[in-house]
């Protein structure tokens, strides 16, 4: 047994062995030991048997270490930053990567203009390949998906163009989330959308990146009225309802159904709210958290479950 690493006899249910930790992150098993012994990090615990498990919050580090280093990154010049840190130095990263690649917004575009749909999906598909379904979600999607909201207000695209380009995107999001593994690891979360608004691209891409990191979140589709989430949260135990507002959406609105929510769901279950309409927003409901990007919602994971740490710790 390393130095590093420790013998454990709380639960280690979550916590994941090494051959699962290769598969999730990328990270050979050869490379996390030399990062073991070299940089004292990851730090796993050991099992009844003596093998190397790791939790989930340096599993999540262990991604992110993994998408920075393929971006040009030294392990050792990153590996002693915190997750923060890594999620704020990958997206400067990536703005400037941006910056200096208007041909993808080239690429995109005129894929989409060539009305070949089997052209569409397979660039689509080639992209997820590449990247990995994190950094497809985070590194192009938010992007891409910028871009040809963009060029269809310009009208450089039509609006069919603009819907191929979103069901293609949903098709490939929704497979690779059913390769997924399954998860009952809390918060458990419940996803949606409100009464008229059935843009659900939002609500895959949140719960890709959930259940990427082991969250327990369920999508229930478009459209539902408050009295059908509030009661669908309650009967199915869940601890936050996630909402999600497209571009399409007016601002005003989408605040004034935060705030029925809020009214009618007892205080107990947290709301989280995020998208294009509420991006930039001045407006802010009494206890409904507005994330301005998938980052935001992936940090309110990480702190949801220290408060309930803490809580346990104040009852023990």
């Amino acid at each position: 047994m390393s130095a590093t690493a420790e013998t454990i006899t709380t639960n280690t249910e979550h916590m994941l062995p090494i051959q699962a930790v290769e598969r999730e992150t990328g990270v050979s098993k050869e490379l996390l030991r030399m990062w073991e012994r070299r940089y004292h990090f990851p730090t796993p615990a050991r099992d009844a048997q003596g093998d190397r498990i790791y939790a989930q919050d340096q599993i999540s580090k262990l991604r992110l270490l993994r998408r920075l280093i393929d971006n040009g990154f030294r392990p050792g010049k990153i590996i002693g930053l915190g997750t923060e840190e890594l999620e704020d130095l990958l997206r400067s990263r990536y703005i400037a990567t941006l910056e200096s690649a208007p041909e993808i917004e080239k690429e995109l575009i005129t894929t989409l203009k060539s009305g070949d749909v089997h052209q569409i999906r397979e660039y689509l598909s080639h992209q997820l390949i590449r990247m990995g379904l994190q950094s497809f979600i985070l590194d192009f999607l938010q992007y891409a998906t910028t871009i040809v909201g963009d060029a269809w207000m310009r009208g450089e695209i039509e609006i069919h163009e603009e819907h191929l380009y979103t069901e293609q995107v949903q098709s490939l999001i929704r497979n690779a989330i059913t390769g997924l593994r399954s998860s009952t690891q809390p918060p458990h979360i419940m996803l949606t959308t409100p009464p008229e608004e059935n843009h659900t691209l939002g609500v895959l891409m949140v719960e890709a990146m959930l259940r990427l990191d082991n969250v327990n979140a369920v999508c229930f589709g478009a459209i539902m009225p408050v009295r059908d989430i509030v009661q669908a949260a309650q009967r199915h135990h869940m601890d936050v309802v996630a909402l999600s507002f497209s571009a399409s959406y007016p601002a005003s609105k989408a605040i004034e159904f935060l705030e029925d929510v809020r009214f009618r769901l007892p205080l107990a279950i947290d709301i989280w709210a995020g998208g294009s309409a509420l991006r930039g927003t001045r407006r802010t409901v009494e206890g409904v958290e507005i994330f301005q990007d998938l980052q935001s919602i992936r940090r309110a994971v990480q702190a949801w479950r220290k408060r309930q740490e803490y809580r346990q710790d104040r009852r023990a």
